[in-house]
């Protein structure tokens, strides 16, 4: 499971590091950074959110929560692809991608490691220069054996 999250990580760092020209810049904020609560990345999540081409965008985040005590708790990596519907910072997005989920501790009776995959249907308010962005929407969670069509996101943060 090891190779599946350098490979998850390494196809996060490519996408985001491109260096295609952006049209989007005229239109809207190129980059953001927000937490997300429920989501792509399960429970809480910090991400960071690049357009890439157009209205097409990448995202990559960080999740984790700690449980009690013998040093248990949950890891999660969320990396979406997501496509912007809309103008003038109102936006519906749509997004599909995958998050690894690793676990130890009280929580699980081994270690937990597992690649799920994810959706996002939301709203996005996102400023067209930079400032205050937000988005709220379902999230629905493939994993194995397992199907949540409505799990819920929220998320706020800041575009630039």
């Amino acid at each position: 499971m090891k190779r599946g999250i350098f490979t998850l990580l390494f196809a996060a760092l490519f996408i985001l590091s491109g260096t295609q020209t952006v049209k989007a810049q005229e239109t809207m904020s190129k980059n953001a950074f927000f937490v997300e609560l429920g989501g792509n990345g399960l429970i809480f999540s910090a991400n960071y959110d690049r357009r890439l081409s157009g209205n097409f965008g990448a995202k990559v985040g960080l999740g984790y929560l700690g449980g009690g005590g013998n040093s248990s708790g949950i890891l999660t990596i969320p990396v979406q692809g997501n496509f912007l519907l809309g103008k003038n910072g109102k936006y519906f997005e749509i997004g599909l991608g995958a998050t690894y989920v690793g676990g130890t501790g009280e929580l699980f009776d081994d270690k937990l490691s597992s690649v799920v995959g994810t959706a996002s249907f939301m709203y996005r308010y996102q400023p067209i220069n930079s400032g205050v962005m937000w988005k709220i929407g379902i999230t629905p969670i493939l994993a194995e054996g397992v199907f949540f069509p409505y799990w819920l996101g929220l998320g706020i943060g800041y575009c630039w």
